[in-house]
């Protein structure tokens, strides 16, 4: 992989250590599903998405000659999924299902309640040929959406908020990324707070 300023990690870049799993635990945030809401209508409003930095390394002194450098993420944020109704409204799965087939995505990959954004922290490996200082970035892709859901009849009221495997970034520092193709806000974040403004 040559130097350079931004290499982003995702369906069309792809860098060495993009990657994201974990595990779940049982913790849910929301009211139980009814029966009644097994079919009615579900209606999303107020859908928002972005990519959102979550960690980034410290800066790494890059020889010529190292070759493989491994980098270790820093938290910076943690998103926890939630499902919240005024109500007994449609089971988790239902909504989560239906938020997928709204946004275009797999609902297989959304996190479900309990599985942490941290869980797509995972150390980066860069092979350089140019010296340097750089660091490691990782974002995920997170929604905020408002939903009302027919329960035979009755409405039930609530919000979802999730994320979605993101994408990973490797910034040389001293080198400005939205010149070199790193224009996005989660970019820019792990750049200041990594390599200073």
């Amino acid at each position: 992989m040559k130097t350079s300023a931004v290499l982003l990690c995702a369906a069309v870049f792809l860098v060495a250590g993009c990657r994201v799993g974990g595990d779940d635990s049982d913790a849910v945030t929301r009211t139980a599903a009814g029966s009644a809401c097994s079919d009615g209508e579900i209606r999303w409003a107020g859908v928002s998405e972005e990519r959102r930095l979550i960690a980034v390394s410290r800066p790494v002194e890059v020889d010529e000659k190292d070759g493989k450098v491994r980098f270790t993420p820093v938290q910076v944020r943690e998103l926890e999924p939630r499902v919240e109704m005024s109500g007994e409204g449609p089971s988790v799965e239902r909504l989560f299902v239906s938020l997928a087939k709204r946004l275009g995505w797999s609902a297989d990959a959304m996190a479900r309640p309990g599985k942490s954004s941290s869980a797509a922290e995972r150390d980066d490996v860069g092979d350089y040929d140019g010296a340097g200082t750089f660091v490691s970035a990782r974002s995920v892709r997170a929604v905020d959406a408002g939903f009302v859901a027919d329960c035979s009849g009755k409405s039930v009221y609530g919000s979802v908020s999730t994320w979605y495997p993101g994408s990973g970034a490797s910034l040389q520092c001293g080198v400005d990324p939205s010149g070199e193709g790193g224009d996005e806000p989660w970019i820019a974040e792990a750049y200041e707070l990594a390599c200073g403004a």
